[in-house]
């Protein structure tokens, strides 16, 4: 059998990043199958109605399609599902099926925007002066300048993200589990990488968000592949502090005097990987070079 005959797993293929990485994967003729925690359209030759991540189901849900289907190549692309699926990793493997992907410890700080702070700013990084959602919200105000960001702790893309331009609507938001930041206010990047299991760095492409769907804040809706060595390089300071491996995402922000600032990882494909294909394609030609020791 041809490897192109050998299906490709696909988790979240109703979001942008499942979409785009099923897409890949279709243009280069391979079968898919898909899955989602709801019904979603799709063209995939198999298609799971999976439970959430939380659920104490999911790990069995995906375990039996990787069973049943036998895909070569298994793509998480859900944020809450990257911790289960890395502890599953030898098993997932054993089935014949490679899936690149962080150490849980990693994937457990890379999904803590508090933490991710914490410990990047304690390795020399520049972040945003973070707050948890224990401190008051007295000191947030005289330590930062409006606008003030919050977000929540864990969680994927700009859902729930708000900035507030005056005490008032700080002291009015009562939501739990928020981070509170400096709001930094230049031109936003997104560092779409592909790090082997040796720790290599194989594909870095820097992406400018040229446009974001709420003007200020959220998901880009416009990017534009960029040359920038600083932004690659501290890319890779941040990756290399976490031991990130598989495909990885950043979002980064500039400060007025040049220096980039580090938003948040995440340990999975991007959402704008479409502009940056050779993340992609590393990952395919790592996939097929990939023997493994079935069991």
């Amino acid at each position: 059998m041809k490897m192109e005959e050998i299906p490709v797993l696909i988790t979240g293929v109703g979001g942008q990043a499942g979409q785009s990485t099923f897409n890949y994967f279709s243009n280069k003729g391979f079968p898919l199958i898909g899955t989602d925690v709801r019904d979603v359209e799709t063209d995939a030759d198999s298609f799971y109605k999976i439970p959430p991540a939380d659920d104490r189901s999911f790990p069995t849900a995906i375990i039996d399609i990787i069973r049943k289907e036998r895909p070569f190549l298994f793509v998480p692309t859900v944020t809450e599902e990257l911790h289960i699926i890395s502890r599953l990793k030898k098993v997932i493997e054993a089935y014949g099926c490679v899936v690149f992907i962080s150490p849980p410890d990693a994937i457990d700080i890379a999904n803590d925007k508090l933490k991710t702070a914490v410990i990047m700013a304690g390795n020399g990084m520049s972040v945003p002066v973070s707050f948890d959602e224990t401190t008051p919200k007295e000191v947030i105000v005289k330590t930062l300048n409006f606008p003030i960001i919050s977000k929540p702790r864990t969680g994927m893309g700009s859902r729930g993200v708000t900035l507030y331009w005056n005490p008032e609507e700080l002291f009015k938001e009562t939501r739990k589990d928020l981070i509170y930041q400096e709001f930094i206010a230049g031109e936003e990047f997104d560092i779409n990488m592909f790090i082997n299991k040796d720790g290599e760095i194989i594909a870095n492409t820097v992406l400018k968000k040229t446009a974001l769907r709420e003007g200020l804040i959220g998901n880009a809706i416009e990017v534009e592949s960029v040359k920038r060595a600083d932004i690659e390089q501290f890319g890779i300071r941040a990756a290399k502090t976490l031991k990130l491996t598989g495909p990885i995402n950043m979002d980064i922000r500039m400060k007025e005097d040049g220096t980039p600032v580090l938003l948040e990882i995440n340990a999975r494909i991007g959402r704008n990987v479409h502009a940056a294909p050779d993340v992609l394609d590393s990952l395919l030609i790592e996939a097929t070079s990939v023997e493994l020791s079935l069991v």
